[in-house]
């Protein structure tokens, strides 16, 4: 079995830096009349993540991302500081002693000022109560844990009819010498038995009415923010500054499936084009053109985080309780 690295020795080494490499590169912002900008990876690690989430007829709940944007040298240590930055844009890890991951699609907003400037596609990753040793739902469970997009889009873009947010999961079937020129066998990712699906035996009516779902959930999404910023004032953490919000597009969760020795590449593309699927294998020039947010991460199964000798306090009760 491959595994990364010692989770915990990671962990520890991230905690005790002022900034973490996780969000690697530099982000791509597609859509602009202007053509491409980018930002750097280093600079979008220091952006505070939230999650956003109806929860009655007039209430949004507002969570922070534990472990995220935060000043790793502030010499008052806080309940976050206990925690990794679990953002990457690269990779997704699983400790090899966490049974079940689950994830569900988001629509994600980068803010500045309160003011909604790009969406990206996203996904929410959680381990589930039954999977940990303390019985409850963790969504930072060790570096490497949440996804985020290196494919950005414009605000405008979203709210064009059309504009959803789908996953996928897939294998590499063929690399040729050039990097670049990777080949793979992508597969929607929508329910338990997204293993065995045969992509083929989905007719065009079902795949249509699959489109129409997810892009109900991302306008559903795009109405939840909207609610959001009409009620925030000067008191909200999201009032000044540059922010990164979540908001689930569907309510369920889906079981990943298993990686393997090699892993896989899960993805999450935000389009409004008719096939997003067709968009993977895409020279990334064009994907660029097309204006489409994309999150592409490799997960892979790492060493048990309960084997360690120097887990933080922090995730003692997901690991060793």
């Amino acid at each position: 079995m491959k595994y990364i690295g010692n989770l915990a020795a990671s962990i520890v080494l991230c905690t005790f830096t002022s900034s973490t490499a996780l969000v690697t590169g530099t982000i791509q912002i597609v859509g602009k009349s202007g053509g491409t900008q980018f930002l750097p990876g280093s600079y979008v690690s220091t952006f505070p993540r939230w999650n956003a989430e109806v929860t009655g007829e007039e209430t949004i709940s507002l969570s922070r991302l534990l472990g995220s944007g935060l000043d790793r040298l502030d010499p008052v240590p806080t309940l976050a500081q206990q925690f990794v930055d679990p953002t990457s844009n690269k990779e997704l890890w699983w400790p090899a002693d966490l049974q079940t991951l689950q994830v569900r699609p988001t629509l994600d907003f980068f803010l500045k000022d309160a003011t909604p400037e790009y969406v990206l596609a996203g996904m929410e990753v959680q381990v589930p109560s039954d999977s940990s040793k303390d019985g409850r739902e963790w969504k930072n469970f060790g570096m490497n844990s949440q996804p985020l997009a290196s494919q950005w889009t414009t605000f405008d873009i979203a709210v064009e009819n059309g504009f959803r947010v789908e996953m996928f999961y897939g294998k590499t079937l063929l690399t040729s010498n050039n990097e670049d020129d990777v080949i793979v066998d992508w597969k929607a990712l929508r329910d338990h038995s997204a293993d065995s699906c045969v992509e083929d035996d989905i007719s065009s009516i079902e795949k249509n009415n699959i489109a129409i779902k997810y892009a109900k959930g991302t306008q559903n999404a795009l109405g939840t923010m909207g609610n959001l910023l009409a009620g925030l004032d000067e008191s909200s953490p999201l009032a000044h500054g540059m922010h990164i919000v979540s908001i689930a597009i569907t309510t369920d969760w889906t079981d990943l499936p298993a990686p393997g020795e090699n892993g896989y590449k899960l993805v999450s593309v935000g389009t409004v084009d008719s096939d997003a699927k067709e968009l993977l294998n895409l020279d990334p020039e064009l994907v660029a053109m097309s204006a489409a947010s994309i999150l592409n991460v490799d997960v892979s199964r790492i060493a048990p985080g309960a084997e360690s000798e120097f887990m933080p306090e922090a995730y003692i009760a997901l690991y060793k309780k």
